[in-house]
């Protein structure tokens, strides 16, 4: 059966009567999900689901709800739909959470394909790549009853298996073959896209995968993991796949019971997502001979008050002065923004010993005015100011769009006297 995808907004509620596609079945599975992961990326209502700021794409049985972005208020209908799917395919890839020319075919697939087949592809690719060069091979501890001594004798369990077989010994030795963790994972992967998915291409790579990795154990591969994973000369060719494979895994709840109500969700948070954009887009310009910033930096989280902390999103250093960025995901109204963000940038200003600091919204189809920079009385030195910006050029993420904030926030306080 083929997968059907079924697109919403982040923020939307699905509710089982009002869409074909969303059937009980699925509402029942997402109700479990959502129970199990204390409903972080989506809330569970009376056979509704209303989704929150994340985005991506979740399977269950044979639909594919895909939960795009959206930071305007322009009519919901297809093109609008086709216009933040293939922002977000831009946006993930941009921040390094898919590499878009490694995929085959993908401007073919931008148009049709949903999120979660984006992935599957390329994690396919990057284990076939890895079975081309051979897959790893290391040594590994096995015990064995066998009938010649090889390695050395397990005595308590030889006594105890062997008291009536003089002729066997119970030894522990050093087996070198393909059954080791980087294998196994790749091997759980695998195994869970060969129930999920209906796609038929998939299933015939899957398939030509699993035929080779035989002799490989199917293990309960937890978080842990991929924390204790150590790579070398050898094993850096599987890192790739290895993260591709930890989204899958860990983000795979199966129907225990026996059913095809599994659902796997990849999922990331807008507001972070927005962020990291935001930033590579600004990192690019640092290399600009023309424009004089010496740094772009993300910040981390430094200690503030005991165990509370503080981070500004950007920080960006010039000659002249250090510019904070706090990148917010949401649409604003009445180009106001809340009291707590707006105390926020003045102590970000104060800890950072920033001249300017930038509440940055995205542009909405609102009338949203970047207002000029607000100086108080007693810091004549320190502003802060909001400012939206727009992503968009001819319906398409704007590539240039570090180039828009410099010259439309930032240049005037860079090039300042």
């Amino acid at each position: 059966m083929k997968n059907k995808v079924l697109q919403v907004f982040e923020h939307q509620t699905l509710k089982v009567q009002e869409n074909s596609l969303f059937e009980k079945k699925h509402f029942l599975a997402l109700e479990k999900y959502g129970y199990k992961t204390n409903e972080k990326y989506y809330y569970v209502g009376n056979e509704r689901i209303k989704f929150s700021s994340y985005v991506g794409a979740i399977q269950v049985d044979n639909l594919t709800i895909e939960i795009l972005p959206k930071a305007d208020y322009d009519e919901v209908n297809e093109r609008s739909k086709e216009k933040w799917h293939n922002a977000l395919i831009t946006m993930l890839g941009e921040c390094k959470l898919i590499k878009l020319n490694a995929i085959s075919n993908a401007k073919l697939k931008l148009r049709s394909a949903s999120i979660l087949d984006l992935y599957y592809d390329f994690f396919l690719t990057e284990v076939e790549k890895i079975y081309k060069r051979g897959l790893q091979k290391s040594y590994r501890p096995v015990q064995q009853n066998l009938n010649k001594i090889k390695g050395k004798i397990i005595f308590t369990e030889h006594i105890r298996k062997n008291a009536f077989h003089k002729e066997n010994f119970y030894v522990e030795h050093q087996l070198y073959d393909k059954n080791n963790k980087f294998n196994q994972i790749l091997y759980k992967a695998i195994m869970i896209l060969s129930r999920i998915t209906n796609n038929s291409d998939f299933t015939v790579r899957i398939k030509k995968l699993l035929l080779n990795m035989e002799g490989i154990s199917e293990e309960n591969v937890s978080a842990g993991w991929f924390e204790n994973l150590s790579y070398n000369r050898n094993t850096e060719r599987y890192r790739e796949a290895l993260m591709l494979a930890k989204l899958i895994i860990l983000r795979f709840s199966p129907d225990l019971k026996g059913g095809k109500e599994n659902v796997l969700a990849i999922l990331f948070d807008m507001n972070t997502l927005y962020e990291n954009y935001i930033y590579r887009k600004l990192k690019v310009i640092q290399n600009d001979p023309d424009i004089p910033i010496i740094s772009v930096k993300e910040q981390s989280r430094k200690p503030f008050w005991e165990s509370r902390g503080i981070r500004a999103d950007i920080l960006i250093e010039s000659e002249n002065s250090n510019i904070v960025i706090d990148t917010k995901w949401k649409i604003l109204r009445d180009n106001k923004p809340s009291d707590s963000d707006l105390k926020q940038m003045f102590v970000y200003n104060l800890y950072y010993d920033s001249d300017l600091s930038i509440l940055l919204y995205p542009k909405t189809s609102l009338d949203t005015i970047n207002k000029k920079p607000y100086k108080h009385e007693l810091y004549q030195h320190k502003h802060c100011q909001v400012a939206f910006v727009d992503l968009f050029r001819e319906n398409k993420l704007n590539k240039n769009i570090g180039n828009v904030i410099y010259h439309e926030l930032l240049e005037n306080e860079v090039l300042k006297n």
